[in-house]
């Protein structure tokens, strides 16, 4: 039987506005009487029974065929994804990151790695957890100077977010490809041209989009933004002031075909930007 209106799919990734829309779904589940789901991980399936599911880190291992549904799949700069990621893992406190049981017996599952790896087979698992070397993956960045704990995390969740979105396989006409640079330089046109394409229109669009600009960012006081510790600054994008020119230059030879996929451009800077 046809739902009454398309089920709703958000899709992002670490660092790549899960929080953000994770805080909009939930007040307009709770505004507009709908049902919410959030997948962490590998998602094997999708109940057609709800209304709204935030899948966190975009992995799909189920048919969206056999959905009636719209979606968004929300990208960002991989320069800003690796240094938005070493920032927060310094001082979170997901259970992932702060882990020091690096136990090798199987079954490896969460906490031991994140949720986004626990699809992995145990050989990689069991190399992951060697690769700490005994600490947790919080205390490895804690004890680095700034370069080798941004080599760190390149080498492990920069990289393994950056796969996810290169390997995400768009749904044309189902799924809108969201960059997360367009909601921060342009919160409220966008935001509502993503509500829209969800669904929601006329004055649920309008109502929609006032609990949605409660979460943007520029428009939060400082106390808002010091109590949040997903938000580092109001700027979205800080790569260009703090990454060397070496390191700009490695991420993009790692992955310049990501860039060009999600559609960023390579840096062409003369000067290069020096971390203070």
């Amino acid at each position: 039987m046809k739902r009454a209106r398309p089920q709703i799919f958000v899709f992002t990734h670490h660092k790549v506005g899960t929080v953000l829309f994770q805080r909009i779904l939930t007040d307009l589940s709770r505004r507009f009487g709908l049902s919410m789901r959030t997948i962490g991980g590998m998602a094997r399936s999708a109940d057609h029974g709800t209304d709204i599911v935030l899948f966190v880190h975009s992995l799909i291992d189920f048919d969206l065929g056999n959905h009636d549904y719209h979606g968004v799949h929300v990208v960002r700069d991989p320069r800003d994804v690796w240094l938005s990621g070493y920032l927060y893992h310094q001082h979170c406190d997901e259970k992932w990151c702060t882990n020091t049981n690096l136990d090798p017996a199987a079954p490896i599952e969460f906490p031991r790695v994140p949720y986004s790896q626990a699809h992995r087979d145990e050989i990689w698992k069991r190399r992951y957890l060697e690769s700490l070397g005994g600490r947790s993956y919080q205390q490895n960045l804690l004890d680095r100077d700034r370069a080798e704990g941004l080599r760190f995390e390149l080498d492990r969740y920069a990289s393994w977010t950056i796969e996810a979105m290169r390997d995400w396989k768009p749904r044309p006409g189902e799924v809108m490809e969201l960059q997360m640079e367009r909601i921060s330089s342009k919160f409220d046109l966008t935001m509502r041209r993503t509500l829209r394409h969800l669904g929601f229109h006329d004055r649920q669009l309008d109502e929609a989009l006032a609990i949605a600009v409660q979460e943007d960012a520029s428009r939060m006081s400082e106390s808002q933004i010091a109590s949040n510790p997903h938000i580092h600054s109001r700027k979205l994008s800080k790569w260009k002031e703090m990454l060397p020119s070496g390191d700009i230059r490695e991420i993009e030879s790692r992955f310049g075909a990501v860039f060009t996929q999600l559609g960023y451009a390579l840096d062409a800077a003369e000067e290069p930007a020096r971390l203070s």
